[in-house]
């Protein structure tokens, strides 16, 4: 069995599927557990114990470790995008997988070569912590306390958003595709050309890994977490913890001091987004969670395509949530509810 330190619950999600929802959370609960207070920014009103601590929204960096309060197998929580650790033993039976690209940095952490030893943490005992890449890519194998989760949005509307957060990034080279600004690039190419083959080789190392290590791993859909957040939330940490109950009156309210509301008046008070990563003080979120424009969700011909582009690599189109008006047209001869957390 690996040692303790090798150890590292995976919340992971596909890029532009509640990331920071997720770490705002996360990071309120832990807060909220450890004796802080934090004042909700547009009602006025403070939660928590009253001579505690305010939360430090200026400082607040976003991980990708947490150290959470007691009931972790291990010390940490990562939460961002990476793929699953475990799947370089399955990678061989993915003949498209080592020969596709992801279009954009940021979507595999664990292994983009980033100094380990010093990898920044929220609520931690120190800054900075080290993660094991390779000792985790065994714990996965061989530790049943090694669990992980993926957080995927359904792919047409997580294209569409991540289309619109490269055009508005504040780094020029993330507003371009191969040397080619993002607004000449039709929709279409983009999502076929980019983010479909970045979607489908994150997303794939949790679909294989799942049905190895079905004990281990979960696949949640993003609509889920929008629908019933609190409920989504604690049973993912309460996976991620070994089968915990994480229904707490501290968790609801970081959920609810995470609500989109709140967020952007986060925003508006330390002068930039969420994230740092957006242009003329522009905001994180782009529009009310868990809505893609109304012509993108009614264009059943792209979905169709979509749903065979995925399968022909051999991902079923019912893991995703898709929207109703598209659902005949994509939906799998067998389906499973795989949304089950």
């Amino acid at each position: 069995m690996q040692p303790k330190s090798a150890l590292l619950p995976i919340l992971a999600t596909i890029p532009r599927s509640g990331t920071w929802f997720i770490r705002y959370s996360i990071s309120f609960y832990c807060h909220l557990k450890r004796g802080g207070r934090i004042t909700d920014r547009v009602t006025g009103q403070s939660y928590g114990r009253p001579t505690g601590p305010p939360f430090d929204f200026e400082h607040f960096r976003g991980g990708p470790l947490f150290g959470i309060p007691s009931g972790f197998p291990a010390e940490h929580l990562f939460v961002g995008h990476t793929v699953c650790p475990g799947f370089s033993r399955l990678s061989g039976s993915t003949p498209w997988w080592s020969h596709t690209r992801f279009h954009a940095e940021g979507y595999d952490y664990l292994n983009a070569g980033m100094d380990y030893e010093f990898t920044p943490v929220e609520f931690g005992r120190g800054d900075y912590a080290p993660i094991f890449p390779t000792a985790l890519e065994e714990a996965a194998w061989t530790d049943p306390r090694q669990r992980m989760v993926l957080v995927h949005r359904e792919p047409v509307a997580q294209a569409e958003s991540y289309l619109q957060f490269g055009k508005n990034h504040v780094n020029p080279a993330r507003r371009q595709l191969d040397g080619r600004w993002l607004e000449e690039i039709g929709f279409a190419e983009y999502l076929f050309e980019a983010a479909l083959p970045s979607y489908a080789k994150q997303f794939v190392t949790y679909q294989k890994m799942a049905e190895r290590l079905p004990d281990q791993v979960r696949m949640v859909p993003y609509e889920y977490l929008v629908d019933k957040p609190g409920k989504a939330l604690g049973e993912m940490l309460g996976f991620l913890a070994g089968d915990r109950d994480f229904d707490c009156i501290e968790l609801r309210l970081a959920v609810h001091l995470a609500r989109q509301e709140h967020l952007q008046a986060i925003e508006r008070e330390i002068k930039r987004s969420l994230d740092g990563t957006r242009r003329d003080l522009g905001s994180h979120i782009q529009r009310p969670i868990g809505k893609a424009s109304d012509a993108r969700r009614v264009d059943v011909d792209l979905y169709a395509k979509v749903a065979q582009w995925l399968a022909a690599r051999g991902i079923a189109p019912d893991y995703f949530t898709w929207p109703p008006a598209v659902r005949p047209s994509v939906a799998a001869p067998t389906v499973h509810d795989r949304r089950a957390s």
